[in-house]
């Protein structure tokens, strides 16, 4: 009751009390604002001088600092390298390796503690965002740094004692990758519209350290809808869809990665000019777990404990009435290729489902396609290394698959890679079971100019070991009732015809029609095959396995 008499005593007083509150807090707001946005429009630029030995410079359009609102943004912001000076550091032999130019449509930072930055040198926010940001990577490769590299707290610390951002966004961000190498043609990758979001960011003395957190952050996440990009020859478009990395749950996804020709088939070879294979990939549904974000954000490595691909489908062509290409493929072999590749890898393993393999052969002799089909293709890859310390514990990579031969067969094989092998040492043992023989027409008619009239394939099992060089092994053929025909090509159809006293003669006197015969054991043959360097591992692979069984059969001269 006193106070409401109090108040409407002095009620005129209080107002005026009030509103001259107001009028410094308004006035010490606007004084600071003035102050503190002329502070920072010198200190920004500077920081990013002294930061960077004056190799770059920070532009922006407007600087607008709001101390009520704890906001600053700043527009049309871009960081711009001197060539001049990243010149004079590369003749110094101080020029970092990774040059970056930046720019963008605005930064903002919000719930900005102004007074802890400006009384404590303490950059403290609750969000930085940029607005449609256009990042340039230049990395040269054969630059020598002989300056002592910082840490980022290492760069700061003389200006700012901390950096805390609470949740950092690069939302609709076009990168652009340029690799310069001596010797090398330049590298170009774009990715565009890539979503970055880093979440409790925190630079200090300590967190570096902290094994909570990954370059200073909680978390990381990456995503991206579709990147692509052609193949060195042109031929191909390799990308993938649907990206997304999530550095806490060590969890990176693809929707699906593919390989795709960007010609049809007699294109292709009018390009190609020489024999090669035609690829047509698509993997889908991948998940890369427990992909190890330390490893992969600061030493460009990828461990990971497996990869999963849910189905898919691999098509290959070849023309084989093309001349064969110069040169030859020695070095190729999967080991091989794996102990050459620039990112160091290590992961446990890689299992695939569902996944159709299609191989296609134009023969150079009936000009008709012969066709390879598995179906229900399901791998596991296990030890994918080549890293040294992990070789050197197990140099085995081990590839184990089942599959559905021409929809009809029961396959399994067994490849054993000897890792960082210079040779190219492997072992490969496999097994088809209950068989119609009859089904690999396809493969046998346009390829062999044989017809496969019957033939119950009740079990063949092979061991095969080799190098780059050649190959030998075991292989048992259990089969029965096998009958064949010779075949032809009409010179005006090209369709085929049966050669009947060849095949007469082939089924009576040269071919077994099982094995084993009656009253006989069963027949164990070990062919060798000598690899013609100009062809693939799997040419050595099937062309040892032929052979054996074209012995067993008693065709082994034909």
């Amino acid at each position: 009751m006193q106070l409401l008499l109090f108040i409407r005593k002095h009620w005129k007083k209080l107002l005026s009390i009030i509103g001259i509150l107001i009028f410094l807090l308004i006035g010490t707001n606007w004084y600071l604002n003035q102050r503190w946005n002329r502070t920072l429009r010198i200190q920004l630029r500077e920081y990013v001088t002294a930061m960077s030995d004056s190799l770059y410079t920070l532009k922006y359009a407007n600087l607008q600092l709001n101390i009520l609102t704890g906001s600053l943004t700043l527009d049309q912001v871009s960081l711009v390298p001197d060539t001049t000076v990243y010149a004079r550091l590369q003749s110094g032999h101080r020029a970092p390796s990774l040059v970056y130019t930046i720019s963008m449509d605005q930064l903002q930072l919000r719930h900005f503690r102004v007074w802890r930055y400006f009384l404590f040198k303490e950059l403290n926010a609750g969000s930085l965002s940029f607005i449609n940001p256009n990042v340039l990577l230049e990395e040269h490769r054969d630059n020598i740094d002989s300056s002592q590299h910082k840490s980022a707290y290492e760069n700061i610390s003389g200006k700012i004692r901390q950096i805390a951002i609470g949740d950092l966004q690069l939302d609709n961000t076009n990168l652009k990758y340029l690799l310069y190498q001596k010797g090398k043609h330049q590298v170009i990758t774009q990715l565009q519209e890539l979503r970055i979001r880093i979440r409790d960011l925190l630079i200090d003395a300590a967190s570096l350290e902290d094994p909570t957190r990954y370059l200073y952050a909680r978390n990381y996440e990456f995503n991206l809808k579709h990147y692509r990009y052609p193949s060195a020859d042109s031929l191909y478009l390799i990308g993938v869809r649907d990206i997304s990395y999530n550095a806490a749950d060590q969890e990176l996804t693809l929707g699906s990665c593919y390989v795709k020709p960007r010609y049809e088939q007699a294109a292709f070879d009018r390009l190609a000019v020489t024999q090669r294979d035609r690829f047509d990939v698509n993997l889908r549904h991948i998940v890369i777990h427990q992909l190890h974000p330390k490893k992969l954000l600061q030493d460009q490595q990828i461990w990971a404990r497996s990869v999963h691909i849910g189905n898919g489908s691999i098509d290959i062509y070849r023309n084989r009435s093309l001349p064969m290409p110069p040169g030859n493929k020695l070095g190729q072999y999967p080991n091989q290729l794996l102990h050459k590749l620039d990112l160091p890898v290590m992961i446990d393993s890689l299992i695939g489902r569902k996944v159709t393999v299609q191989y296609t052969e134009l023969s150079p002799v009936s000009q008709q396609l012969g066709k390879l089909e598995l179906n229900e293709v399901n791998g596991t890859f296990t030890n994918i290394t080549n890293i040294d310390s992990m070789v050197s514990k197990n140099n085995h990579c081990i590839a184990r698959f089942d599959a559905l031969a021409m929809k009809n067969g029961k396959l399994r094989a067994t490849f054993d890679f000897l890792l960082a092998d210079k040779s190219g040492r492997f072992a490969v043992d496999g097994q088809i079971k209950s068989m119609d023989g009859r089904t690999l027409n396809p493969v046998t008619k346009p390829l062999g100019m044989v017809e496969v009239k019957s033939c119950n394939i009740q079990d063949l099992t092979f061991k095969i070991r080799g190098d780059e060089h050649r190959a030998s092994g075991e292989v048992k053929l259990i089969y029965d009732h096998l009958k064949i025909a010779i075949l032809k090509t009409d010179e005006k159809t090209h369709e085929f015809k049966r050669k009947g006293l060849l095949s007469l003669f082939a089924n009576a006197l040269v071919i077994d029609d099982s094995n084993p015969l009656p009253g006989q054991a069963v027949r164990v043959t070990h062919p060798k095959f000598t690899r013609d360097i100009r062809k693939s591992f799997f040419n050595l692979v099937w062309k040892t396995l032929f052979t054996g069984v074209k012995e067993t059969v008693g065709a082994g001269n034909i």
